[in-house]
């Protein structure tokens, strides 16, 4: 992987593109952009008390770096999917020189969830996730978004909607928004992301996380806004 690969590479996210994998062509991709971009605020996740209590419970061990490559490999393994052998190339290149990184979630010595990303300056750019135990992937984005947030992270784009991250509290916006959010976030240089150690206990994650969302939610953009997250919450 050559020096002026990295810096195209760089220079694309950061105008708010990213690389999709040809599913009929294993060693071909292209350069994908979106009218929408799907983030999730790091400061409004939603966790449900189901999903509070397990984590408490410390079901899992989670690391971060200890095996991108098999985190990579385990999101490429659906049968429909974006990252062809190319792609999967890619990454598990640039995770070598720390611009993707990976969160795994461990059941012994079992791999069993894990999610990875590109990371450029203080904005993370989830890539996909995977999970073969229930929750795994759950648990692993409220670590990330914990994470994110003591190392100084300003954005988590999860680039496509789905409705498993938008029950998260994930939500659309326009490109033009986007790219402004990232514009002086992808700037940062004071941000590092194995900066510090991942945290690992989950009542300190949840507590973090629950703290900060009641933060979020008192700074959200319409006070609707907040009685829905609050609701939902206490529903479930």
């Amino acid at each position: 992987m050559t020096d002026g690969f990295v810096e195209q590479f760089i220079l694309n996210y950061h105008q708010g593109n990213f690389i999709m994998g040809d599913e009929n062509d294993p060693y071909s991709f292209t350069w994908v952009r979106s009218k929408e971009r799907f983030i999730i605020p790091l400061d409004n996740l939603r966790v449900s008390k189901r999903l509070t209590r397990k984590i408490r419970s410390n079901p899992f061990q989670l690391t971060i770096n200890k095996n991108a490559h098999l985190v990579i490999d385990q999101c490429s393994k659906r049968k429909s999917t974006w990252i062809n052998p190319a792609v999967k190339h890619i990454y598990i290149q640039l995770s070598k020189i720390d611009l993707v990184h990976s969160l795994e979630v461990w059941e012994g010595d079992d791999l069993v969830g894990g999610l990875y990303g590109v990371t450029i300056g203080g904005v993370f750019f989830g890539e996909s996730m995977f999970f073969v135990k229930s929750d795994a992937s759950k648990i692993a984005l409220v670590y990330l978004v914990d994470h994110l947030n003591r190392t100084g992270f300003e954005v988590l784009d999860a680039q496509m909607p789905s409705l498993h991250l938008a029950k998260m509290g994930g939500r659309e916006i326009s490109e033009s928004k986007f790219l402004s959010l990232i514009g002086k976030a992808c700037l940062k240089t004071n941000v590092q992301f194995s900066s510090i150690p991942l945290e690992v206990s989950g009542a300190s994650v949840v507590q973090r996380i629950n703290q900060k969302s009641k933060r979020g939610c008192s700074n959200a953009d319409t006070a609707g806004e907040c009685e829905i997250i609050q609701a939902e919450y206490k529903a479930d």
